[in-house]
């Protein structure tokens, strides 16, 4: 064989007939398959003949398309959806709200809690009730001083004190120059370091004029959320005559308050009701060689008490027994030991 030869493909495909032909040849017997040899010879030319190699799988039917399942899918959703239907109560005459009353009732529980309660309260630690005081840093000048600090700032703080009655509170006295029969005090304080700042106008005190000076008063207090302790007031004054503004800030320190906070002493709060209750375990004590005397001494204690608290009853006075010691004849033994 040359290199030009085409080798054999006999034993390498197998032929496979497809269709209803194929089916039929298989069903046949031996003896149909002679006498229709001739049919089959001339059917040769219709049949599906396919070549397929020996190692390939045998074919097998397609499975269903994506768009069967899709289609399947849509049938079955549509026929449950179908099924689902809303109605509402009033359509049919009904109501749609429905209300239940709820009766409360007495029970033991609660007597037993409010007695629990009670006993608790007797031994519970009261809570200590924060005490306030304001505390100012500055100094107020007084006399000449104060007079000449007017006559040269027009106006100035004269005194500070804490208000009655109001723990978180204080209350001053402005004394200002009289330039003019119209004049206004203002009183600009802060508790958040200048971020935000008030103008409380100060009251006119009747009858504080004496030909030279005014007084008028002010009140200032802490609020939340600066009532800790260590919280701080800062304040200016300004006085607002028809020739000016003039102000007074203590030198250019302004005006400052502390609020100081402390609390009432444990020993005061102490709860008046509590019963002083008795151990019944007695303290421990030193065991001696006398433990049975001192048993007895504890028992007659205890007995003296108990007659002690009964007056109605006497306690017997023991009686010692009378002992006779026998008659000893020292003669008569030294004679029967010498026999």
């Amino acid at each position: 064989m040359s290199f030009l030869t085409i080798p054999s493909q006999e034993g390498l495909f197998k032929t496979i007939k497809t269709g209803k032909l194929g089916e039929d040849a298989d069903s046949r017997s031996p003896m149909d398959a002679e006498d229709n040899q001739n049919d089959d010879d001339d059917d040769d030319d219709t049949e599906d003949v396919r070549f397929i190699p020996r190692c390939s799988p045998v074919p097998r039917k397609r499975g269903a398309s994506i768009f069967d399942e899709t289609a399947e899918y849509m049938r079955i959703h549509l026929a449950l959806s179908a099924g689902k239907r809303v109605s509402f109560a009033d359509t049919t005459g009904g109501d749609l709200v429905d209300v239940k009353e709820f009766v409360a009732f007495d029970s033991d529980d609660e007597d037993s809690i409010a007695k629990w309660d009670e006993e608790e309260a007797k031994y519970r630690k009261p809570e200590l009730e924060p005490i306030y005081h304001v505390l100012p840093e500055f100094h107020a000048p007084t006399g000449n001083a104060l007079l000449q600090a007017v006559r040269t700032n027009k106006v100035e703080v004269e005194q500070m004190s804490p208000a009655e009655n109001d723990p978180l509170a204080f209350t001053g006295v402005i004394r200002v120059l009289n330039i003019s029969f119209h004049k206004a005090v203002y009183v600009r304080s802060t508790m958040d370091n200048w971020a935000t700042y008030f103008d409380h106008p100060a009251e006119y005190v009747p009858g504080s004029h004496d030909g030279e000076t005014d007084k008028f008063s002010f009140k200032l207090s802490f609020a939340p959320p600066y009532t800790t302790h260590g919280s701080r007031i800062e304040f200016v004054v300004r006085y607002e005559t028809s020739d000016g503004d003039y102000w007074a800030n203590n030198s250019s320190m302004n005006y400052v308050v502390t609020l100081l906070l402390t609390y009432e002493d444990d020993s005061a709060h102490t709860n008046i009701n509590t019963q002083e209750m008795k151990s019944i375990l007695k303290p421990p004590k030193a065991y001696s060689m006398n433990n049975d005397s001192e048993d007895e001494l504890e028992k007659e204690e205890e007995e003296a008490g108990t007659s002690e608290a009964r007056p109605g009853l006497l306690r017997p006075t023991p009686v010692c027994p009378v002992i006779v010691k026998p008659e000893i004849d020292v003669e008569l033994i030294e004679a029967s030991a010498t026999t």
